[in-house]
This record gives structure tokens, sequence and C-alpha cells, in this order.
């Protein structure tokens, strides 16, 4: 039966009052519940495509990564627009093991791609901004059975004659609303506009969304961390539920050693630089040691002390980012040298 052959019903306050409503379960926990939305915004190559087939093998699979856990497996369905069959492959392959307590079997099993570069190349894709064609996608999607839905990306994925018209954009809207009424949760891959601060197009996008995170890259650390794994600012531009820690603007890395990918969630970049700095600019502290101790344990890297590795390259930061200069830190540390309030036998001498 079509849509448009669908009769609508009305509910009387009284049975609604009365219906039992279960509670949603959550896909991803804390911030991803069954029949919610979210958008995730990014410029080309700063991580968002691995983010999102994290969050795809940790719905599917039971997996955690950055403090969010799937409480077990369920069925997800990826769209993809543009990756190339191979590179899908070789991401999937390197992020299983990247996504901890991950049930790599659970996740082969519950994981269904429909990748353009997959397709013959005569077989018509689905166009989500086509509504001549939402019937028909709708019928493709709920075929699938999936809970999660993962659009990437929206622009390759949906043609708008004009993004930034609100009147194109409801096309799109209106299928993502669809989506929410049969019960299927969806997150959405975008890109963001020219000056790299806010997603693409017109404000109407943000309207179906319970949640949108923003992922900006930090140049800065490009220039120092030259290691080419993904490394992005997170921000939450929209979360309508109780936040907790997990739920925090912070910088994400993906890092690379001889055991495989692992994603790590430090405090957000500028706040532990800015931190650093007023505690330099105290004259209180004579090293870089007594500094790092100093600083509040919520913004240090993991639960122990942090390391003079870790601190020096928060001096280099913050001296690269203009924040303080070599010749500021030395009069400090030399100014501490009177203070009395630091013990001369409390750190060790370290170089800055």
């Amino acid at each position: 039966m079509t849509a448009a052959a669908t009769k609508l019903e009305t509910l009387a306050l009284g049975c609604l009052l009365d219906t039992p409503m279960p509670p949603r379960e959550q896909l991803l926990t804390p911030w991803l519940r069954e029949q919610e939305s979210a958008l995730i915004w990014a410029a080309p190559g700063v991580g968002k495509t691995m983010l999102t087939l994290s969050i795809a093998l940790a719905v599917a699979g039971d997996g955690s990564f950055l403090g969010w856990s799937a409480p077990r497996p369920r069925r997800v369905l990826l769209i993809d627009g543009e990756m190339p069959k191979d590179d899908l492959q070789g991401r999937l392959r390197s992020l299983a093991g990247a996504v901890e307590g991950l049930n790599l079997e659970a996740a082969r099993a519950n994981l269904s791609l429909l990748a353009r570069h997959a397709q013959h190349p005569d077989a018509p894709f689905p166009d989500f901004g086509d509504p001549q064609q939402h019937d028909g996608i709708m019928a493709m999607i709920r075929a699938e059975k999936p809970d999660l839905l993962i659009l990437d990306n929206l622009s390759t994925l949906a043609t708008l004659g004009d993004e930034n018209a609100a009147s194109h954009t409801q096309v799109v809207v209106k299928l993502l609303a669809r989506l929410k009424q049969a019960g299927i949760a969806v997150v959405v891959v975008h890109h963001s506009g020219k000056n790299g601060a806010h997603y693409r197009g017109s404000s109407m996008l943000a309207t179906t969304f319970e949640v949108i995170l923003g992922l900006t890259r930090d140049k800065t650390n490009d220039v120092l961390d030259e290691t080419g794994c993904a490394r992005f600012d997170l921000r939450w531009d929209k979360y309508r539920n109780r936040r907790d820690p997990s739920v925090v603007d912070r910088s994400v890395r993906l890092e690379e050693s001889p055991e495989g990918l692992s994603w790590i969630g430090l405090a957000q970049t500028d706040e532990v630089l800015h931190a650093l700095v007023g505690l330099v600019r105290r004259g209180q502290f004579r090293t870089q040691r007594e500094v790092g101790h100093a600083l509040p344990p919520r913004l240090w890297p993991n639960d122990t002390a942090p390391s003079a590795g870790w601190l020096s390259r928060q001096f280099r930061l913050a001296k690269a980012k203009g924040l303080i200069t070599d010749a500021e830190v030395k009069a400090y540390f030399e100014a501490a040298d009177d203070n009395p309030a630091v013990d001369p036998d409390s750190a060790a001498n370290d170089d800055i």
C-alpha cells in the first residue's frame, strides 16, 4: 500500500495516556536510541567515514569505542555512495580491531552494505533527493529490517537542486521522517560548508535530528603529528538527552600501532593548552612535570599523571598556537625558584 493510500489516524488523549510505552532501547549508549537520527558532518579527509564505519561495526557487533557502547548486536544497513569496494573492505578490516569487545561474527551477520561501486554500471542507484523514488526506497530499506540505517554521504546519495534552499532540503527531511515512523534509526554523513565551521546547506536539515556531531580538523596537530591517522575535534552541536562524560566536546585520534588501530578521546586540545598556560603564568612551577601534575585530572590523557612525552607535546602545541613563548616559559619557571609554595624535591628537572 502506498503512502498516499494509507489513511491518517487520530489518537485520543485518553488512549495515548493509557497506552503502555516500552522505553526505546539504546543502539549506541548513551547518544543513539531506536527511532532516532543523527547527523555527522566534517570536511573531506577529516575522519567522518572512519568514525561512521566504527559506529556501524559497534552497533552490529556489540562493541564499544570512545566510551560509547552497544548493549547488544543489532541489524545495520550502510548505504555508501562513493567509496570503492576494496577501500570499504580494507577500512572495515582495520577498524574491527579498534572497536573494543567486538563480536566479529555477529557483525559479519548483522552489517549489510549497499555500495554504489559494488553495482553494475547500468544498475540504477537510489536517489534520496527524488521524491518519486521514496516509496521504492522505503520498501527496499524495510525489506532489510535494519535497526540502524547509515547514509554515507548525503551529497552522493541525494540529488538536490539547491542544498541551501529549504524547499529542496525538505525532500530529504520528509524521507528521514518516514524512516523514523518505520522505527528505523538513521545516521546521515554530510560535508561541512566552505568555512568548515558548520554543515553544508539549509538549516532545515537540522530539524529532524536528535544529535548533530561536527568534526573539525586541528591544523596545528597536523603540523606536529604527521602519522596520517585520523585526528579531529569532536563537537556536539545538538544533543537532546542527558549528557555524561562521553558526550562532551573533545579531541579524538585514531592511532596506529603494531597491534593495530585504536580510538583515543582526549579533552579538547585548546582547553588543555589554556589550562597549561594559565598554570605556567602563575609563576609557581619550575618544570613541565610540576605543571602537568597541577592540571585537573579530567584533562590528563588517562588515569595516571601525564608523561614527559605528552607534556612536551602540549608545550610545543601551545607555542605553535602562539599562546605562550619560549622566553615566557623560561621566565616563569625561573621566577618559581624563589617561590616557597613549590618543594624543590617534588619534581625532576625536566627540559622544556
